[in-house]
């Protein structure tokens, strides 16, 4: 068997394979690298040309995440937030590509209305705290729960259901 050589070429044909499978941050892909035995001096050589390549860009990463979390997670602001620090995107590239709270106040009310066909038959009280639950939960901030609340919640129809 081959001894492990902890080498620059080596540590990118493994970087190379797991880039092959997802677009990973650099911070995954430090501490894959890591696990994989690869020495600190390899791993900054290795990084560094990722990213002069641009194999590796956190902002397009978090800007593709956002996009993933707010559409098909339905995750509000801070959901989102902790979607992407959990994938390893520094904190201020994070903030600034989640933009203004305002941005996710659709994303609620598409999730308050896929939510909404499976609460036929209970009381008001209960479809708004179970809502207003389900929307913190996901990271919606207060005000934007409100809002949300606010336009469903006030609407004829609601009376009529529930």
């Amino acid at each position: 068997m081959k001894a492990f050589e902890d080498t620059t070429k080596n540590a990118l044909q493994h970087a190379f394979r797991l880039l092959a499978y997802r677009d990973r941050s650099a911070k995954e892909m430090h501490d894959r690298l890591a696990r994989k035995g690869f020495s600190e001096g390899v791993i900054g050589e290795t990084l560094h040309f990722l990213q002069e390549k641009r194999f590796i860009d956190d902002e397009r990463l978090a800007g593709m995440l956002k996009r993933d979390a707010v559409e098909r997670k339905h995750f509000g602001r801070g959901g989102a937030k902790g979607y992407l620090l959990k994938r390893g995107i520094p904190g201020e590239v994070a903030d600034a590509v989640l933009g203004d709270p305002d941005e996710y106040l659709d994303a609620a009310r598409e999730l308050v209305e896929k939510k909404l066909k499976t609460m036929k038959g209970h009381d008001r009280e209960t479809v708004r705290r179970r809502l207003w639950g389900l929307l913190s939960r996901r990271g919606f901030s207060p005000d934007i729960i409100r809002r949300t609340m606010r336009s469903f919640c006030d609407k004829e129809e609601f009376d009529e259901n529930w």
